[in-house]
Order: structure tokens, then C-alpha cells, then sequence
């Protein structure tokens, strides 16, 4: 059931995103490319926003010290402040555009609404979040259970390339396009499969962050001292009873952040293939160039880091033997 809620949320946040950057397109052409561009990056944080927040109250009760952390509060401010940066931005774009009302109102309007609804769906999902694990009782993921998990990955490819690339060209039978628009249409059938793709490596990885939170007792203060202990190699200290949680939390993130990185990257493929799209159909070309730069960079700077990153959970690992019998069978996990 938390699987399927999960899935639900993502294919809505992206269907919502989606249709915040349809609406820019389509009324907001007459203003000023740089606030059309400025209006178009920030249409993503009026969805994502909201979303920030209630992942955070699915996965941190506030009745809590850990939902309660000073951290988290500072945190929901700092998405608080860039949506209202995000609300303004578009509004002035909508003006400048003399765009109908409607559109800053649906854009806003829409925002302030998920933002409501936000918390209390964490609420309901943390309800459906199973017992936490302890540490003497976790199961590690055995290699075996890795591999079946990225075999799940590269059959969904598979499937969704297929349907994808079926689709394309019953669609290209029945209506016949020029070159270009048969172009797009096989752009669109690579976005499609590389968003299905990416969906499956994060949905297939939810027992290993779940596994990763439990290490550190579902506590959002202690997670991030194991973080800059273990990630960032800074000197953080422990209590005796926290040890055995750290090398925990070490040999679980170098599988989370494999499985994050592969979302991130199938997910920026997907995007980079409707950006492209967009430029062979001369639709917000100036921004989808500069989109394009933007994700080539930030992958620059995310593929570097996540190894070194997972390198040091490694070398933390072989450096803290830990005293806790380490299950990995090869049912540990789904």
C-alpha cells in the first residue's frame, strides 16, 4: 500500500510540474525571456515545494524531538520563502505577458493548496509506514537482492521502450508526419522510457532508505551526524550506544545513494529529451539550451561527489568492524 501511495505521488507531483510549465509556455510567450525563463524555473518549486514538506511529515512525526528538530523548522522556512519567491516571479511574468487572470491564480492558487494538504498526507502515509527495525533485527541487502533489484530496473526499460517505441509508431502509421515530427515523437517515446525507468530505480530502493532511516532510529538529528561523520569524514562524536548505528547507516548509504544517483540520472535523460523536443518544435528554446547546460553541470558535480561519498562509507565500514551479526540472505528484501 505505501508503495502504491508513493508511486501515486510521484506520477501526480510530475503531471502537476508538468502542466505548471504548459501553462508558462502557452501564455506566458509575450513576456520578456527573461522573466518567461525566470517564470519556467521557478514553476517546478510551486509542486515540489509542497511535496518537500509533506515527505517530511510522512517520514518525521512532529510529535517528536526528531519532527520537532530546530533543523526541519528552518528547513520548512527556507521552502516556504523560495515558493513565495517562486508565486512572485510568476505573477510579474503574467503580468508583463498579459496573461488571463486564471493562469497566475491556477499557478498560485494550486500551490497554496498543496501546501495545505501537504502535512496532513504525510500524516496519513506516516500511518502506513511499518514498525521500525532494530538494529540487532535489520537485514542488510545481500548482493543477490542488489542484483535482482537492478534486474527490475533494466526489465521496466525494457517494457517501456517497447510500448513506447509501439506507440510511436502506430501513432506515425495512423497519422503520417514529416521528419521532423517523427523526430519528436521518438524523443517523446525516450522520455516516456527513461521517466518509467527512473521511477522503477527509486520505487525499487524503498527498503533500502527505509532500512538507511531505521539505522538511525528514525531520528532526523542523529541521521545527519552520522552523515557528517560518515559522508563528509568530519570529526562528529558518539555515545557508545550510537556506534553500532553509524557503521549501520554506512553500509546501507552506499546503497541508497547508487540507487539516487541512477534516479537522478535517468530522470535529468528523460527531461533532457522533452528540452530537446522542445527546441526542434522552436518552443522556449533560449530556456531548454540553458536547461540543458544547467543538468549537464549538475551531474558534472552529483556523479563525482556520490563516489567519493560512497567511498568513505566504505573505508568507514572496513575502518568500524561492527560487533552486530550482519544478516544478508538472499530473501532479505523484495
Amino acid at each position: 500500500m505505501r508503495v502504491l501511495a508513493f508511486l501515486v505521488t510521484i506520477v501526480v507531483t510530475t503531471a502537476l510540474a508538468l502542466g505548471a510549465g504548459l501553462l508558462i509556455a502557452l501564455h506566458l510567450g509575450r513576456a520578456p525571456d527573461g522573466l518567461l525563463v525566470s517564470a519556467a524555473a521557478a514553476s517546478p518549486f510551486l509542486v515540489f515545494g509542497p511535496l518537500v514538506v509533506g515527505s517530511w511529515t510522512a517520514y518525521f512525526d512532529d510529535r517528536t524531538p526528531s519532527g520537532r528538530s530546530r533543523y526541519l523548522r528552518r528547513a520548512f522556512l527556507v521552502v516556504v520563502a523560495v515558493d513565495v519567491v517562486a508565486a512572485v516571479v510568476v505573477v510579474v511574468a503574467s503580468t508583463s505577458a498579459q496573461a488571463p487572470v486564471w493562469v497566475p491564480a491556477v499557478l498560485v492558487g494550486g500551490s497554496a493548496i498543496l501546501f495545505v494538504v501537504a502535512r496532513p498526507i504525510g500524516s496519513r502515509f506516516r500511518r502506513l509506514d511499518t514498525p521500525m527495525v532494530e538494529l540487532r533485527d535489520q537485514v542488510l541487502p545481500g548482493p543477490d537482492v542488489i542484483r535482482r533489484k537492478v534486474v527490475r530496473i533494466g526489465i521496466t526499460f525494457v517494457i517501456a521502450a517497447i510500448v513506447s517505441s509501439v506507440g510511436t509508431a502506430v501513432l506515425n502509421v495512423l497519422d503520417p508526419s514529416t521528419t521532423r515530427e517523427a523526430l519528436v515523437g521518438i524523443l517523446l517515446a525516450g522520455q516516456l522510457t527513461f521517466l518509467a525507468t527512473a521511477f522503477a530505480s527509486i520505487i525499487v530502493a524503498l527498503p533500502f532508505s527505509r532500512l538507511l532511516r531505521d539505522a538511525g532510529g528514525r531520528d532526523l538529528d542523529r541521521l545527519r551526524r552520522y552523515a557528517k561523520l560518515v559522508l563528509r569524514g568530519r570529526a562528529v562524536p558518539l555515545e557508545e550506544a550510537e556506534k553500532a548505528g553509524a557503521v549501520r547507516y554506512a553500509q546501507v548509504i552506499q546503497v541508497v545513494l547508487q540507487f539516487n544517483t541512477a534516479y537522478v540520472t535517468l530522470l535529468y535523460v528523460s527531461i533532457a529529451f522533452q528540452f530537446v523536443s522542445g527546441i526542434l518544435r522552436g518552443s522556449l528554446v533560449v530556456f531548454s539550451v540553458l536547461f540543458l547546460v544547467f543538468m549537464v553541470v549538475v551531474l558534472a558535480w552529483l556523479l563525482p561527489r556520490t563516489v567519493i561519498r560512497v567511498r568513505r562509507a566504505r573505508r568507514y565500514v572496513e575502518e568500524h568492524p561492527s560487533t552486530d551479526p550482519v544478516r544478508t540472505p538472499e530473501t532479505s528484501m523484495p
